[in-house]
């Protein structure tokens, strides 16, 4: 049994009941009477018997591994094997991180202070445990799953065990689920699989209101948090992102390697061309390949006033071009010379990409 198959965390949470039933928050209760209208049932509006085992999962040419040439390199069908439990391995760390979310929002039910908030997050309750359903099924017709990852567990496990309700916003709705968002806007054109391809769309539609709630809920409440509080949501931001943006200068999930490994491909070969290739990406074609922080992390943290100036540094040196003050944002990946000048400006400072500041 894997170590990550189950764990625990504590937190001491306050609760908070209002003796006020009157919904204020005009576009929270839109969101609200939104999702009542959209609830669907993984059970009976998904046709399970449509599986089909002998199906590519995802479209390969969506994902990065296709572009590198060690990758064409190997037969046929390694290319198919490597992707399926790549795709497989990705399918299981959205199961755990839908687990994650079910669990936070049951938190931000008792934590949020506004009854419109507690009615969006106990909607998004019930999202949660449908698509913690539709992944685990899925996964149950695939035949295997992976554990979570390290690097989503420690994320997980500091959402979970904070105690104010807009650290853990922060965590899960604006970034989490901003980079889930991002995957299931992108993977209902990626699914390749007839059952995939009926659910996933529904799970992006429900991922929207979730990422919406959690923007809505911080944008007017931020910029009159004290000092104290706004330095430690914009550190949490910043920690988050370089954990799971794999661009400070380690991968992140990096057990996706053992998914390459159990589909045959043998990592000792396999490894050192790949690591040559990525250190020197001039000649890769990256058209049509997405970033989900690039694409709704970041400019949902700029939305909610979470990228302060003093981030700016560390942010190019992970391959981001912001402008706090005017919420703009270039992808300049890490081998951009802008980038590595930022990494050598913190060395000659004595930080570090970790602690920028």
């Amino acid at each position: 049994m894997s170590q990550y198959e189950r764990f625990q965390t504590d937190a001491l949470l306050q609760s908070v009941f209002r003796d006020h039933y009157a919904l204020d928050a005009q576009k929270l209760e839109s969101l609200y009477s939104k999702s009542k209208r959209h609830q669907w049932n993984a059970e009976l509006d998904v046709d399970w018997d449509h599986f089909d085992p002998e199906s590519e999962i995802l479209d390969r040419n969506r994902d990065f591994l296709s572009r590198l040439r060690c990758v064409q390199e190997l037969p046929e069908a390694t290319q198919r094997n490597l992707f399926r439990e790549v795709s497989v391995f990705m399918m299981s760390q959205i199961l755990h991180g839908e687990q994650a979310a079910l669990m936070v929002c049951g938190q931000l039910v008792n934590a949020v202070p506004d009854l419109d908030g507690k009615f969006a997050a106990a909607v998004q309750v019930m999202d949660e445990a449908r698509h913690v359903e539709s992944f685990a099924r899925y996964l149950d017709k695939v035949g295997h799953r992976y554990p979570i990852d390290p690097d989503l567990k420690a994320i997980v496990e500091a959402i979970l065990a904070e105690s104010d309700w807009e650290s853990k916003c922060v965590g899960m709705q604006v970034i989490l689920e901003s980079v889930a968002l991002g995957f299931f806007r992108s993977g209902s054109d990626m699914a390749l699989e007839p059952v995939l391809k009926q659910f996933l769309p529904r799970v992006h539609e429900d991922e929207s209101r979730h990422v919406a709630y959690g923007v809505l809920s911080l944008e007017a409440r931020i910029p009159n948090l004290p000092e104290v509080k706004l330095t430690k949501l914009q550190d949490l931001a910043y920690e988050t992102v370089l954990r799971i943006g794999g661009r400070g200068g380690r991968p992140s999930f990096a057990t996706q390697f053992t998914a390459i490994q159990r589909s045959g491909v043998d990592l000792n070969a396999l490894l050192p061309k790949f690591m040559a290739e990525v250190a020197n990406p001039a000649g890769l074609d990256l058209t049509g390949l997405e970033d989900p922080i690039t694409a709704t992390v970041l400019p949902n943290l700029m939305r909610v006033g979470l990228v302060p100036k003093r981030h700016e540094l560390g942010y190019l040196a992970q391959g981001w071009r912001v402008d706090a003050e005017k919420r703009t944002l270039e992808d300049l990946h890490t081998w951009h010379a802008d980038t590595r000048a930022a990494r050598a400006e913190l060395t000659a400072r004595g930080s570090t990409i970790a602690k920028p500041n």
